[in-house]
């Protein structure tokens, strides 16, 4: 007798790289996969996913059924439940995405001009981006020694 049980849900790997995660401090390269989840017999669209290979073979995936970026927010909740951070561009707040680009994993990062992909490492000089303009507006609104 066969096994006539299906599996409904399909990924469907559109992207696939190498991305950094901390493990304990160490930085390690973990690969991963991204791309749409289909459902159904006839493969209806249903979400978008991450999944990420460690080193024992073992896959953690995440999906949301509108957002890429929630995708990769849930993704990272998985991967912190094991002890490890996932250190990437769209990880942070200024990675943005545009009309054009929304839910294809390519945006922008801060005050840089060229297109940056979401599982990118950030750039050394956009950490503490937002942390300087908050102090600068913040200097600029002071009135000390002002009447």
């Amino acid at each position: 007798m066969t096994d006539k049980s299906t599996n409904w849900r399909h990924y469907e790997a559109r992207q696939s790289g190498g991305c950094t995660v901390f493990d304990a401090g160490n930085e390690r390269l973990v690969d991963y996969d991204m791309g749409i989840v289909e459902t159904g017999r006839t493969r209806v669209f249903a979400g978008y996913f991450f999944r990420v290979t460690l080193a024992d073979d073992d896959k953690i995936v995440a999906e949301d059924g509108a957002s890429m970026i929630a995708a990769l927010w849930r993704l990272a909740r998985n991967l912190s439940a094991r002890g490890l951070r996932l250190r990437c561009a769209g990880m942070s707040g200024e990675w943005r995405e545009s009309g054009l680009s929304q839910n294809t994993g390519w945006g922008y990062f801060g005050p840089h001009q060229q297109p940056m992909h979401i599982m990118d490492d950030m750039p050394e000089d956009g950490a503490d981006e937002a942390l300087d303009r908050a102090i600068r507006e913040a200097v600029d609104a002071m009135n000390i020694g002002l009447v």
